[in-house]
């Protein structure tokens, strides 16, 4: 082996470890900005559906809260199978009418 293919090796190593490197750190330059970020702005813009929460119950089933519009849905997802436990609107804030 010739020292050309030892030094091309070693270049092409180092860039995709550069690659990897960068792309780490758009993610969290993402998650540290949150909505701050222009990325994500636009990304949830157009959004009406939201994850609010998720938990794990155990390897096969986990409880999901979605908000969608002006209501929360509480889901038990399974393997094959899907079922709502909760369905309720938001609840707003007292208004002061008096």
């Amino acid at each position: 082996m010739e020292w050309q293919d030892i030094l091309q090796a070693v270049l092409s190593l180092i860039f995709v470890i550069g690659l990897l490197l960068l792309t780490l750190w758009v993610f969290k330059y993402c998650e540290l900005k949150g909505l701050k970020c222009r990325l994500v702005k636009n990304l949830k813009a157009g959004q009406r559906l939201e994850v609010i929460e998720f938990r794990r119950l155990d390897s096969k089933n986990s409880v999901v809260l979605l908000r969608c519009d002006d209501r929360e849905y509480l889901l038990l997802l399974g393997t094959n199978s899907a079922r709502m436990l909760d369905n309720t609107p938001l609840i707003t804030g007292p208004s002061n009418n008096d």
